[in-house]
């Protein structure tokens, strides 16, 4: 029996802090160590609840900063220490999708897991 694998996600579970800013640099790379170029895709990234599946960080272009050399790869995702400040600490679950030529695929996903904070934010 023959099977075919389309799943290309790859796990990465990320620990944060509430209140703080959240900015994770990412160097996506193909196979051979080479950068990806970004400039075609579009992306978007959502926060949920395991439990009710309730979205606790919903997607916004404003989260992604991409390098403007396209050629080096680098995908930056920052979540304002505004919205950070809102977060209930506990795990919940994510994942990155990228769109192109109207093509989704899921390239990351996991746990996000928020710390509590001990200054509250002004």
């Amino acid at each position: 029996m023959a099977s075919v694998n389309l799943d290309i996600a790859q796990r990465l579970d990320i620990t944060c802090r509430k209140g703080d800013t959240f900015s994770l640099t990412l160097n996506m790379t193909d196979s051979a160590g080479t950068a990806f170029p970004l400039t075609p895709y579009t992306f978007r990234m959502e926060v949920r609840d395991q439990s009710d599946d309730s979205i606790i960080i919903a997607n916004s272009a404003d989260y992604f900063d991409e390098d403007a050399d396209s050629t080096t790869g680098k995908l930056v995702i920052t979540i304002a220490n505004t919205v950070m400040d809102t977060l209930t600490p506990g795990s919940y679950v994510y994942d990155l999708q990228t769109v192109k030529s109207g093509v989704t695929e899921t390239w990351l996903y996991g746990i996000f897991k928020v710390n509590d904070d001990i200054t509250a934010a002004s």
